[in-house]
């Protein structure tokens, strides 16, 4: 690369960067980014809004089921909804990890999958305390064992399937909102490459552009400079996200939630990196912005797919599906933060996948620079992806 090159892709850079940073989308795009993460992290520090409801599974006899109607009781006294859920014992452990039921209550224990809400054990705790104490006093000469078991504040032994810590609970809340960061800045950023790569097209500004530089340069600026401005935004949301979670109390300690904070940045680079050569040259393939969503849809389809398996890693995140999602480079900027913010990745899984999506970008960046460089300069209808790596 001459040394010419050089400082015109630094122009390019810089000129996509300020562009972008102008327009009015920027602003909005903030703004609404700053207001969803406004609403999830006041929801969360008001622990939701509304009148709280479980489902509470009840496997056993009429004395168990007479506790779960006690908790029923006592929820309905403060305000609270308990649902009774009738499951069988072979069927409780199914439903917990289905998450149809919140807790399963039995004969002397409660069981959640990664924990037991504190308001709903309390419920079950306190009705089971007044079952056992009745049946104390419903009986004569009762020994003293007995006694002692009714006087338990806690009769109910508690455990989980897959227990976690607060602080496990604290990062699976960064991370949820880790991912619905990385999924808007993947997709939209994505396609502000695609659609500057059409404007250019459309305008010929291009071929004014390729005259003076080459095409894999100035693919590499419009990348380098609309990323590094969507690494800033991510980064101001970022730093709001945490100042308001820890104002309102949302976030108990602040400097908890940066090491989820920076995973997220640094696998957005990642993600952006793989992704911008392709969204590159999907806008390159056509000259209106009309034809933009049909040559992109591909592209969109596979970062949704990933989102949602991304999403369901919270809830699962040593499962099959979440464990390949974290290494295949389709989708490892979305699932892997998730995995390694709760703790579930193992060392080496994190570096195949990371070996695997900066090997894969090394070789597709190329791939994708020859496609736009192949088809940016050609007007008319669409341009096939084999006509435009021949034109290359």
């Amino acid at each position: 690369m001459s040394g010419a090159d050089r400082g015109t892709w630094r122009l390019i850079a810089r000129r996509d960067f300020w562009v972008r940073l102008r327009e009015r989308s920027f602003l909005i795009s903030t703004l609404l980014n700053l207001g969803v993460i406004s609403v999830l992290i006041l929801a969360r520090s008001a622990g939701g809004d509304g009148r709280p409801t479980f489902d509470l599974g009840v496997a056993g006899a009429a004395p168990v089921i007479a506790i779960a109607n006690g908790a029923v009781a006592l929820g309905d006294e403060g305000g609270i909804t308990v649902h009774v859920v009738p499951v069988t014992a072979e069927d409780a452990e199914q439903a917990l990890r289905a998450g149809s039921v919140d807790a399963v209550l039995s004969e002397g224990r409660i069981v959640g999958f990664h924990d037991v809400d504190g308001t709903l054990l309390a419920l079950v705790q306190t009705s089971a305390h007044a079952a056992a104490v009745e049946e104390v006093f419903a009986r004569h000469d009762v020994p003293q064992a007995e006694r002692d078991r009714a006087a338990k504040d806690a009769p109910l032994d508690q455990f989980a399937l897959d227990p976690r810590t607060q602080q496990e609970n604290a990062d699976a809340g960064v991370a949820f909102i880790g991912v619905l960061l990385l999924y808007g800045q993947l997709f939209g950023y994505g396609t502000w490459v695609a659609t500057g790569v059409i404007e250019e097209k459309a305008s010929r500004v291009v071929e004014m552009l390729l005259s003076a530089i080459r095409p894999k340069q100035l693919l590499a600026g419009k990348i380098v400079g609309i990323g590094a401005l969507g690494l800033c935004q991510l980064a101001v949301i970022g730093g709001f996200a945490i100042a308001l979670g820890a104002a309102t109390g949302a976030i108990e300690d602040p400097a908890t939630a940066i090491r989820p904070a920076l995973l997220v940045f640094g696998w957005f680079v990642l993600g952006f990196a793989f992704y911008a050569s392709l969204f590159a040259a999907a806008g390159a393939r056509v000259s209106r912005m009309e034809e933009l969503q049909n040559v992109i849809v591909p592209i969109n389809l596979t970062i949704l797919v990933s989102f949602i398996i991304s999403i369901g890693a919270l809830q699962s995140p040593n499962s099959t599906l979440s464990i390949v999602a974290s290494i295949l480079p389709v989708s490892a900027a979305l699932a892997m933060p998730v995995r390694i913010a709760l703790g579930a990745a193992t060392p080496a899984q994190i570096v195949l996948s990371l070996v695997l999506l900066i090997g894969s970008t090394i070789v597709l960046v190329p791939v994708g620079a020859r496609l736009y460089a192949g088809a940016v300069l050609q007007t008319g209808g669409r341009v096939k992806l084999r006509e435009a790596w021949r034109a290359s």
